[in-house]
C-alpha cells in the first residue's frame, strides 16, 4: 500500500514539476508575443501622426500657393 501511495506521489509531483515548466514557457512566450503587438501598435501610431502632419503642411501649402 505505501508503495501505490508513494508512486502516486511520485507522479504528482513530477506533473506539478512538468506543468510548472510549461506555464513558464508560455509566459516567456506570451511576453515576447506581447512586445511585438506592442511595437506593431507603436509604429502604427507614428504612422498616423506622420500621415496627419503630411496632410497638415499640404493643406497649409495649398493655402499659402491660392493666396
Amino acid at each position: 500500500m505505501d508503495s501505490i501511495i508513494q508512486n502516486l506521489e511520485t507522479g504528482l509531483k513530477d506533473q506539478l514539476k512538468s506543468l510548472g515548466e510549461q506555464i513558464k514557457i508560455a509566459e516567456e512566450s506570451l511576453i515576447r508575443t506581447k512586445e511585438g503587438y506592442l511595437k506593431v501598435q507603436g509604429a502604427l501610431e507614428i504612422m498616423e501622426i506622420l500621415k496627419k502632419e503630411i496632410n497638415d503642411h499640404e493643406i497649409k501649402a495649398l493655402s499659402k500657393g491660392e493666396a
